[in-house]
Formats: C-alpha cells, sequence, structure tokens
C-alpha cells in the first residue's frame, strides 16, 4: 500500500524531472555558508532543540500563517531552540525556499537554519545552499544508495551539514556508509504512523561516537526529552507540539537543560 510519503516522493520527482527546476536555485545566498554551524548547535552537554515551522501538513491541515515565520522563529529563539527547521515543500506542506530564505536572513533569527523538504535531485543542495540554509534534511528511505551519498557528499561540498533521517536499522546503516555525521530517528513509522520510542533507543545504540543524533517526530513534553536524552540523543526535533502551544516559548523553555546521558556504542 502506498503511504503518504510515496506520494510525496513521487510528487517531488515529478517536479524535479525537467531542466526548468535547476531555475528554483538560480538566486545566490547573501552570505556564505559556515561549514559545521548547524552541527554544532547540537554539540552541547544538553539536549537541543531544533524547532519547525511547518505552515501545515497532510493530517493536521493549516499549522501556521507563513507571514508569522519570522514572528514564531523569534519565540523558538526566545524560548532557547538551538536551530530552526524550515518547511521547504509547498503543495504537502505549504512551505518554500523563499520561506527558509525569509527566516534564515532574517538579522533576527540568529541561530542556524535547516531546510526540510523530500530530497530527490542533487540541484536541491543547491537550492537549500541559496536559500541561506545552514543544514538539510534527507531521508534516507526516499532514495538509493548512490544518491543518498551524493546528497551527502553534495551538502557536505557546500558548506551544509546533512542531516539524514532513518527509521530501521538499515537506513542507519545506509546513512553511515553515506559519510553522515548528523543521523536523525524518525520515531514515527511513516507507513501506520505509530510512535515508538523503543524503536529510536534501539537503532541510537548502534550508532558511533562522533556523529551527531537527533530524534524526531512524536515528543509532546519534557519527560519525553529526558527519555531520548538518557538514550545518548543530542538533539530532538519538535513541530507540531510547539506550533499548536498557546505559549510555544515557554513550552520550549520546558524542553530545555535535559543534560546528555553519554551511552557506550
Amino acid at each position: 500500500m502506498a503511504t503518504h510519503l510515496d506520494e510525496i516522493v513521487a510528487a517531488k520527482r515529478a517536479a524535479w524531472s525537467g531542466p526548468a527546476a535547476a531555475d528554483a536555485a538560480a538566486r545566490g545566498r547573501r552570505t556564505a555558508a559556515v561549514p559545521g554551524r548547524f552541527a554544532a548547535a547540537l554539540s552541547g552537554p544538553e539536549i537541543s532543540v531544533i524547532a519547525e515551522i511547518k505552515p501545515k501538513s497532510p493530517s493536521k491541515g493549516q499549522l501556521l500563517d507563513p507571514a508569522m515565520a519570522v514572528p514564531m522563529a523569534g519565540k523558538y529563539i526566545d524560548g532557547g531552540a538551538s536551530a530552526i527547521s524550515v518547511l521547504g515543500d509547498t503543495p504537502f506542506f505549504g512551505g518554500s525556499p523563499e520561506l527558509v530564505r525569509t527566516v534564515a536572513e532574517h538579522p533576527d533569527v540568529t541561530v542556524p537554519v535547516l531546510f526540510k523538504d523530500f530530497m530527490v535531485d542533487i540541484r536541491q543542495m543547491h537550492l537549500a545552499h541559496d536559500s541561506g540554509a545552514d543544514g538539510v534534511l534527507i531521508i534516507a528511505r526516499a532514495v538509493g544508495d548512490a544518491l543518498l551519498t551524493d546528497l551527502v557528499q553534495t551538502a557536505h561540498g557546500l558548506g551544509l551539514d546533512a542531516l539524514v533521517e532513518t527509521f530501521t536499522q538499515d537506513e542507519v546503516d545506509r546513512a553511515l556508509r553515506s559519510g553522515a555525521r548528523i543521523i536523525g530517528i524518525n520515531n514515527r513509522d511513516l507507513q501506520t504512523f505509530s510512535v515508538d520510542l523503543d524503536n529510536s533507543a534501539r537503532l541510537r545504540r548502534d550508532i558511533p561516537r562522533g556523529v551527531l543524533t537527533v530524534s524526531e517526530s512524536g515528543l509532546g513534553g519534557r519527560p519525553d526529552i529526558e527519555r531520548i536524552a538518557a538514550h545518548g540523543f543530542d538533539a530532538a526535533l519538535i513541530g507540531e507540539s510547539l506550533l499548536s502551544s498557546p505559549d510555544p516559548a515557554a513550552q520550549l523553555r520546558s524542553f530545555t537543560g535535559v543534560p546528555i546521558l553519554e551511552v557506550a556504542s
């Protein structure tokens, strides 16, 4: 049975199938990328929070007016966010490369920005770079081994940190072979949409020292943050629970200050 991910990836491949798609990255970034800036923001002794700006989702509908992206980013920074993730996808999530650029280039946004989209083409790495992002998310499940490696290495060559998202042991192994220095583990099964923090804990144990780890999706409160910290994760990517909060800054503060337990690997 086809999943939401299958549908999105198929649409993304179709959108990037022709030469016209290359025009999307025609305008360069305002300031040079600083290699390692995104990774450095996740490298502290406490759990770092990557707070997400996601205008809508296929399952939840409208979440944020794109015009409020910069004010929301300000709230996230006030709450202690280490980085901000911004959706670059328009049809399914209501974001855009211009939205990423608007957030990344705003003078009040002082933390690194992650370009989050469904990457299926090398040109998207250049688009993320030209949008002013410091990092780019790549979903291992969406591409084959050769393209995964090309995407990761192209991102690194452009001065961007690549966060490779995984869900299974095989995907973790593929991410490591690609040269990923940051590996995300999605707690939500994209086929059943069930959340399993135990699965991410098992996968985390097999990721070697020196590779940063990010727990993604299904994190609703400080107990969840404490739980992933106990498993040795470096960061958490959190979106909908912040976007639906009446006070995102206060909620984000409740996620910060959690020390990471070093685990053997």
